[in-house]
């Protein structure tokens, strides 16, 4: 029998079972994407709520193990508007290509900076965040790229514009449409130095490209809530 005692965790998605009961995907610190039984959950006072770091117990035999206890790790945080929309986008990203029960420590750090600074950022910052937590992300499922050298093994030039080339990565060309200077700041990751709104637009159809291949031809529902709202 298998049972954890108040290993940090996120909640990322839920939805009914049978009459009381709730399936609850979190993603935990120690042992990856899981799914659990919450039993009594939906008619419970107390709510368990998406975006709050959680420390969760769990037991049982099978494979669906049953939530034994949860408490807030954590500051009051209601994601709202923009980045509520930002949110739920990541918690997809991660119910659909992690895999479950691997560990994916460095990523549960990242997920939890972003959760914690989404809703303090302005607009910029929020999606510079976004990408740069899609970046971390890929890199965890083994699709990183080398933003300090083109393909060819050339130092990237700031000065100079770049073509992509699907999983292998940038080649120099003069009508490119990614410059140098966004592939350093790619880099860098620094959340003091934020692209301009139309590097911005080049990062993210890069990000979406890269993504797109993982996805398949079955998209993101988030994406349709991002796009209803503008």
């Amino acid at each position: 029998m298998t049972k954890v005692e108040l290993t940090p965790a996120f909640l990322i998605h839920r939805r009914a079972f049978k009459d009381t009961s709730l399936l609850l995907d979190f993603f935990t610190r120690d042992h990856g994407k899981i799914c659990l039984v919450g039993r009594g959950l939906r008619s419970s006072k107390t709510n368990i709520q998406m975006f709050q770091n959680l420390n969760i117990s769990f037991s049982g035999k099978s494979q669906l193990k049953t939530l034994t206890h949860w408490e807030v790790d954590d500051s009051p945080r209601n994601l709202k508007g923009e980045a509520l929309i930002l949110g739920l986008y990541v918690n997809e990203l991660i119910s659909r290509l992690l895999h479950d029960h691997d560990p994916y420590f460095e990523l549960f750090e990242f997920y939890k900076q972003f959760v914690d600074q989404v809703s303090k950022s302005e607009q910029a910052d929020r999606y510079w965040l976004l990408r740069l937590f899609e970046n971390n992300f890929l890199s965890e499922l083994g699709y990183s790229l080398d933003f300090a050298q083109d393909i060819g093994g050339l130092p990237i030039d700031k000065n100079a514009f770049y073509d992509y080339q699907a999983q292998s990565g940038f080649s120099q060309n003069s009508t490119g449409k990614i410059s140098g200077e966004l592939l350093d700041l790619l880099l860098l990751e620094s959340l003091d130095n934020i692209p301009n709104k139309d590097q911005l637009k080049t990062c993210r159809d890069l990000n979406r490209q890269r993504l797109n291949l993982l996805l398949g031809n079955k998209p993101l529902k988030s994406r349709e809530l991002f796009f209803t709202k503008k």
